[in-house]
Parts: C-alpha cells; sequence; structure tokens
C-alpha cells in the first residue's frame, strides 16, 4: 500500500498553492506571457526573442543615426577646408582692392614728381593717400629738398654785388596753403579761381620754416631772392602783405603775372621772366619751386630744387 506524500513538494506544479515561493511569476518558465516577458532567477536575465529584437532595433537605429551624423559632419567639414567661405572670399576681395587701389595711388603720386604727368587733378579715391603724405612723409621731404638747396649754394662762389640770386617760387614754396587744400579735399576737386583769390586776399597763408630759414640764410650770405609767382599782378599788394607778414623781408624783386601773359603757360611764363633777369646783369644761381614749371626751361641756375607737391600740377 503506498503512502500519501507528506508536504506539497512532490505535487505537480498545476496543482501546487499559490503560496508557495516557487509558484512566483518572476521565476516561471513558460507562463501565459508566452514569449513577452522578461525572467529573472537565481541563474540571471533571460530576454525574450521579443523584446530582444526590439532592443537590438533600437541600438541599430542610434547607431545608424550617429554615423550619418559623424559622415554629414565630415562632408561639411572637408567642404570648409577645401575652399574659403564666401564670407572670407569677399573679405580678401575688398583687401585686395584696397591694397591695389593704394598702389595706384601711390604711383601717381610719384610719376606727378618725376613730371610724367602734364595736368592733373587727384582721383577722389586717392585723397585718402594724399592726405596720409601730407600728414607723414610730406615736411620731411620738403625739409630734405631745402637742405640740399642750401648745401648746394654754399658751394657757390658769390660776387657780393648783389646780382646773385635764387629764383624762388610762392605758393607750396616759401608761403603754405595747406589750410585752403585741407578744406578741398587735398586737390581732389576741380580748381575753382574765383574760391582760391577768396583765400589769397585773407592772407592766411603761413611761411614753410624751413624755405624762412633759407631765405634768411642767403640774405647773410649776399644772395638776394626773386619771388618769381603766377599769382596776377592784381594781387601784387596782397601778396607782398602775406609774405612780410610770414617773415619774408628784404627779397630783391616780387614778379607776377602781367595780364599780357595770362594766356601763356607756367614754363614759358617764368622761363621768359628768368632771361629778363638775366638781360638786367643778375646771376641765377639756382631756382626752387613745388612744380617742373618753376624749373624747366632757360635761366633757372646751374642746379635746380624740385619741392614735393602731391595736391596739384601746373604746367
Amino acid at each position: 500500500m503506498m503512502s500519501r506524500p507528506s508536504s506539497s513538494a512532490s505535487l505537480p506544479p498545476f496543482v501546487r498553492g499559490p503560496h508557495d515561493s516557487s509558484y512566483a511569476l518572476l521565476s516561471r518558465r513558460g507562463s501565459d506571457f508566452g514569449s513577452r516577458y522578461i525572467q529573472v532567477d537565481d541563474t540571471g536575465v533571460y530576454l525574450s526573442s521579443l523584446v530582444v529584437t526590439v532592443l537590438v532595433s533600437a541600438v541599430a537605429t542610434i547607431g545608424i543615426l550617429l554615423f550619418t551624423l559623424v559622415v554629414t559632419l565630415s562632408v561639411m567639414l572637408g567642404s570648409c577646408q577645401g575652399q574659403p567661405v564666401a564670407v572670407g572670399a569677399d573679405i580678401s576681395m575688398r583687401a585686395a582692392d584696397i591694397s591695389m587701389r593704394k598702389l595706384k595711388c601711390e604711383s601717381f603720386i610719384m610719376n606727378a614728381e618725376v613730371n610724367n604727368l602734364q595736368g592733373w587733378v587727384v582721383p577722389r579715391e586717392c585723397k585718402r593717400n594724399v592726405a596720409a603724405y601730407i600728414e607723414s612723409a610730406y615736411h620731411v621731404d620738403f625739409a630734405g629738398a631745402i637742405h640740399a638747396a642750401s648745401d648746394y649754394l654754399k658751394t657757390v662762389e658769390v660776387q657780393g654785388d648783389g646780382l646773385d640770386v635764387v629764383v624762388m617760387d610762392i605758393d607750396e614754396t616759401a608761403l603754405s596753403n595747406l589750410e585752403y587744400y585741407i578744406n578741398h579735399h587735398y586737390g581732389a576737386e576741380v580748381f575753382n579761381e574765383t574760391v582760391w583769390d577768396d583765400w589769397v586776399y585773407e592772407k592766411k597763408a603761413v611761411a614753410f620754416k624751413h624755405t624762412l630759414k633759407l631765405f634768411n640764410e642767403l640774405k647773410a650770405a649776399k644772395i638776394g631772392t626773386v619771388f618769381l609767382t603766377g599769382r596776377p599782378e592784381s594781387q601784387r599788394n596782397i601778396t607782398a602783405a602775406n609774405l612780410e607778414a610770414a617773415g619774408y623781408k628784404g627779397w630783391t624783386e616780387l614778379l607776377l603775372r602781367s595780364p599780357e601773359e595770362v594766356g601763356l603757360t607756367a614754363i614759358k611764363f617764368k622761363s621768359q621772366r628768368r632771361v629778363d633777369l638775366e638781360k638786367k646783369g643778375y646771376r641765377v644761381l639756382t631756382s626752387l619751386g613745388d612744380q617742373w614749371s618753376d624749373l624747366n626751361g632757360p635761366s633757372a641756375g646751374a642746379r635746380t630744387f624740385k619741392l614735393p607737391n602731391p595736391m596739384y600740377y601746373i604746367f
């Protein structure tokens, strides 16, 4: 005769009580949830095939997204390294344009100084270049030219009879009109004779200190100064007053353009006046001026000295 089991341990699973610890849902294998569960027991964690599929799909999707992002960033970086961006290109072109304009303006000024231009007005785009030169090297260059003339004249033998003279221009040579030209775009505008005449009658032009020093040195060396200017004879009194107010006192002669000479070029007018001086017995040692028309032609002396002037050109 068989004995009855003493406990539920030997009962089949389907007759065990719900309060058995081994009956817990999370410890069951093959429950009513089929393949949609996560099982945890003493041996570890078990995932159903559906859960594994979902997790693998999510990881794969994230991986694809990250890979796409990396590829996109790499392409963009390579594109930026391969060619400059539009803003950079625009800045580079603008800098190149400014540099070329600067070179052209500097070349324009240089050609004027070496007498390669015949009548011009400073281009508008070169106004800043002229202003920069006036504010920096202009006075140094001017002083250098005057010192060269002074050194040369110290080597010249003087007769001491009052007939040895230096012919000197007035505007931008003896007198500075920088205040006028600063107010009129440094020469970057068409010359207006009426406006200029108004300035002349104000007698506001000041002496170039280096020219005034040379003027006084010449007087001490018994060398006369002849001022030769393209200003009209009608401005004689106002010009003389301005010269004296600036410190030029005791010159030899002041020569201005007569009404009959108004139509002459500066070269013809000034060279003819120097010839007339020599006919009177004067010995022209040298000529000084800011224009080549002050120096070209006969009777200008054994040597001439050109002073800088980037603001206008008279021929």
